[in-house]
């Protein structure tokens, strides 16, 4: 049935489906997402993982940021992530893309959901599309040092280098661990802006 249906028709359609479910058992559905972690605990995790002075020490302040990033203060929300993750993990990459997109229809302001179908965008292909939800990603978490390599690991495989250099460096400022991040900040210096004096 899904098939007759238009993309934004089928993730309504969905999304009503997912809806009833969470009703079934019991989740509270029309509940709008609220934080689960308030922001002051998050900062405090920021401010840690700016200070991390060994790549292990960065590693367990990310789990945790990444734990207070995956509740969406919304167990229906919470629901069709998982379902949505589930879908990625076994490279099903249009289920994933619907679950993540019927997440933004419930939880516009979500950041995680915009990041994880800009994942998948990614994942496609599509860096169009990555890129204009990794935009969304940063308007609402611009310490998402994730979504910021992502950013600029596609603006490297476009050959734009100083946006992707901009990037690079502005993961660092969050989690300056990021080795992955550095080599490229050494690499695309010099491309960029020469080797110097």
């Amino acid at each position: 049935m899904l098939a007759y249906l238009s993309a934004a028709g089928a993730r309504r359609l969905l999304g009503t489906v997912l809806l009833a479910v969470a009703a079934m058992i019991g989740a509270p559905a029309l509940a709008p997402a609220q934080p689960a972690v308030p922001a002051a605990p998050l900062d405090q995790l920021f401010a840690q993982l700016a200070q991390a002075q060994t790549p292990g020490e960065a590693e367990r302040i990310e789990e945790a940021i990444w734990q207070a990033w995956s509740h969406s203060g919304s167990a229906t929300v919470d629901f069709v992530m998982h379902r949505g993750s589930v879908a990625l993990a076994a490279r099903n990459y249009a289920a994933a893309l619907d679950m993540f997109s019927v997440a933004i229809d419930l939880a516009p302001d979500y950041a995680e959901a915009w990041n994880k179908r800009a994942t998948v965008y990614y994942l496609i292909n599509d860096y169009e599309a990555a890129i204009a939800d990794v935009t969304h990603v940063l308007a609402r978490e611009p310490r998402h040092w994730a979504a910021l390599m992502g950013l600029a690991v596609m603006f490297d495989d476009l050959d734009r280098k100083q946006p992707a250099l901009e990037a690079y460096r502005a993961a660092l400022k969050i989690n300056p661990q990021l080795a992955d991040a550095r080599d490229a900040v050494d690499r695309l210096t010099i491309e960029v802006e020469g080797q110097g004096i």
